[in-house]
């Protein structure tokens, strides 16, 4: 009997002709890296289909640096239809996107390596310390409440950095529970100087940063004056505030 036995032990007459076919089933040709259907045509109603190839092309750009535990990145994030960075990052899980994107030296925005190209890049975000802002540009949000707040004097430890710097808390608010509300996730902050555990000679500062909730480790509430913050989300000095960041990082 010709052929290898079948199932109940009698021969499958058609797998001789099905190897013969292009070393695929049925006649398909085989594809290494699709298999024997080949590659998928994209259907309309797809819900992984996509209008444009880049869904995140239009809106605001923000020059940024993002900081991670003994990393640092350096590019630019473009947030749709949000008007402001801290609406965008807080909305956002898995991975960000970042626009002609590059890790740079810890401390450095000028890239010396030769070798370092521009590309996107994808940030897993739980991964991120801290993103700042290069320069801070307040944005105005007609019709929106004004919220009075306590800006506080804070020292902050996560991995691999040390940061101080100003939060702002709702003036009738207490740090407790500023800290333990699990919105936003991502906390603005004012005025921060970035030091390095490891080196803590190399220092950053920037007027305007955003620190991921879940990576701070301990916080130093610094007795101060409480100084009245209106609510429009900044607080920073007006020497400090059109400063861009690659003009404040340097050694202590």
């Amino acid at each position: 009997m010709a052929g290898r036995p079948g199932f109940l032990g009698g021969s499958r007459q058609g797998d001789a002709s099905d190897r013969d076919a292009g070393g695929g089933f049925g006649g398909t040709p085989f594809d290494p890296v699709w298999g024997t259907l080949g590659p998928p045509d994209a259907q309309a109603s797809d819900p992984w289909r996509t209008n444009s190839p880049d869904a995140e092309a239009e809106g605001p750009a923000f020059d940024i640096e993002i900081f991670g535990d003994g990393f640092q990145i350096s590019g630019q994030i473009r947030t749709g239809q949000f008007g402001r960075l801290s609406d965008w990052l807080n909305m956002q899980s898995g991975f960000i996107q970042v626009k002609d994107g590059m890790q740079v030296h810890l401390g450095e925005t000028e890239v010396s390596d030769p070798e370092q190209k521009r590309g996107t890049l994808w940030v897993r975000v739980d991964q991120v310390v801290m993103v700042a802002e290069r320069a801070n540009i307040q944005q105005t949000r007609p019709g929106t409440p004004v919220v009075q707040k306590e800006r506080r004097k804070v020292s902050i430890v996560t991995p691999g950095y040390s940061l101080r710097g100003s939060l702002h808390i709702h003036a009738h608010g207490s740090m407790r529970q500023y800290l333990e509300t699990p919105e936003p996730h991502f906390l603005p902050m004012t005025d921060v100087t970035v030091r390095w555990l490891a080196d803590p000679t190399v220092v950053a500062r920037v007027p305007f940063a955003m620190v991921n909730r879940q990576q701070l480790i301990t916080i130093l509430d610094e007795p101060s004056a409480p100084a009245d913050d209106s609510g429009h989300g900044a607080g920073e000095s007006e020497t400090d505030e059109a400063m861009p960041l690659h003009r404040r990082i340097g050694a202590a």
